[in-house]
């Protein structure tokens, strides 16, 4: 997906835009965290970065890994980084449980959730049905294992007919590859590449997605600390505005944003992390809802529906309203969101 004259014309305007509101002071300092280390699934960040729209929007950023969305959403909950780039139902556990220091969400990226249960063509699970009896391979603290509950309920499925093998979060592939579980829970692009980097081969890998169970969530995002939003809005206004372009060409031009990866790790897979950002746009971002609506807005209707689920399945004392959870004031024009046909 190359990007085409329009494309071009639109991220040049966007680029002079962002220019002009830089000029009307000194470049702020921010931090933000990631939702994992430096890979294709964030590398639109750092292209947007490389051709110079923080900049220009008067910002300097510091982008630092993390350990994924727990430890990225609790960076921004206690203010110590302004944004992060983190599933917004860990967001919203976070908000119905603090609700004085909450986040909120200010842009969304993954339309159709990763969430899913991963296993291999011989185990012959081809739907929920055949998980009766079977060993899944979880982590306690991720949402995969935390929303499976949910899954459970939008299939029929008897939570109490699977067995569990309890690991940490890097050992499920693992796990799977030594056949000491049937399947394991997790982000559908995370286990796919680390299985296949360990030798899996990419037809044997099978997918049961909780989204085509019915489950209408959304999933990774760029959220804003309370700090932030509070004291400085309009540097909100123009992170995202910056972001949003830097999303926009690496969707154009994927290759683009594996190249400013690399500037930034050199140590970066270029194929591996090529074909991890290609199957993040066609499996998460670019659906009927994104494509109508632009990148970065959410239905209300469907995240009222999302957050009644997490409510349920995370056991939270209350269900923040979807306006506590997603903050739309941040949002570019549409025109300057609009994503490739």
């Amino acid at each position: 997906m190359q990007m085409n004259r329009r494309s071009l014309l639109a991220a040049a305007a966007s680029f002079a835009t962002l220019r002009q509101a830089a000029a009307q002071g000194a470049s702020t300092e921010l931090k933000i965290s990631l939702n994992a280390p430096y890979d294709g699934s964030n590398a639109a960040f750092f292209l947007a970065e490389q051709r110079g729209y923080y900049a220009a929007a008067g910002l300097h950023c510091q982008f630092d890994t993390s350990g994924g969305a727990v430890e990225s959403t609790g960076r921004i909950g206690t203010g110590v980084y302004d944004f992060a780039f983190t599933d917004i139902n860990v967001l919203t556990d976070f908000a119905a449980k603090n609700p004085d220091k909450a986040p909120r969400d200010v842009f969304m990226i993954y339309y159709r959730s990763p969430l899913s249960v991963i296993t291999f063509a011989k185990s012959g699970i081809t739907k929920p049905a055949e998980l009766v009896g079977k060993t899944l391979g979880a982590s306690i603290t991720d949402g995969a294992y935390r929303l499976f509950p949910a899954y459970c309920q939008a299939t029929g499925l008897d939570p109490n007919a699977v067995k569990w093998k309890f690991v940490d979060l890097r050992l499920r592939e693992s796990l799977l590859l030594r056949g000491e579980v049937d399947a394991i829970l997790g982000f559908d692009s995370t286990s796919y590449f680390n299985l296949v980097k360990a030798g899996a081969k990419p037809a044997e890998v099978k997918f049961l997605y909780y989204s085509d169970a019915g489950l209408p969530l959304y999933s990774n995002s760029l959220a804003a600390s309370k700090k932030v939003i509070d004291t400085k809005p309009d540097v909100v206004g123009r992170f995202v505005a910056a972001s949003a372009q830097g999303w926009i060409d690496a969707i154009n031009d994927p290759a683009a944003a594996i190249a400013a990866l690399t500037k930034k790790d050199s140590l970066t897979d270029s194929k591996l992390e090529t074909d991890k950002l290609k199957w993040v746009i066609e499996h998460q971002i670019l659906t009927s809802e994104s494509r109508a609506n632009g990148l970065g807005a959410v239905d209300e209707t469907r995240l009222a529906k999302s957050i009644a689920i997490v409510q349920q399945a995370f056991e939270l004392p209350i269900a923040p309203p979807a306006d506590q959870i997603f903050d739309a004031r941040f949002l570019p024009p549409a025109e300057k969101r609009k994503l490739p046909t």
